[in-house]
């Protein structure tokens, strides 16, 4: 299973969709994946219907993101370089950095 990341934006290629996923509608032509929380950057896909659809899941309480990519799409940021996801389904997370002298995890932020 491939694996990429984007500054703080992990995405993992997972096997299927979890049931019950609901599809996210484009925001001003784009899928945004996540919201910068420092800097208000975004990082986002053109949306293009025939190449990749978004779903939001929530799962005990808790929100998730998951990327159907029909064909290669280009994930964008400001502060980013651009990448190519391939065709797959994704699951959309955060990078955690793990602090060994205090033995906290924590998610990095963007």
């Amino acid at each position: 299973m491939r694996q990429l990341q984007q500054g703080d934006i992990l995405i993992q290629e997972i096997p299927q969709l979890p049931d019950g996923v609901q599809l996210v509608k484009p925001k001003n032509g784009k899928l945004v994946i996540a919201e910068g929380e420092l800097s208000g950057h975004s990082h986002t896909i053109i949306a293009e219907k025939q190449k990749v659809n978004l779903y939001s899941f929530t799962r005990d309480g808790v929100p998730e993101l998951y990327l159907q990519v029909q064909s290669p799409v280009i994930i964008e940021h400001q502060e980013h370089r651009e990448q190519t996801i391939p065709t797959g389904i994704y699951k959309i997370g955060q990078v955690l950095e793990y602090d060994y002298f205090a033995e906290t995890a924590r998610q990095v932020r963007d």
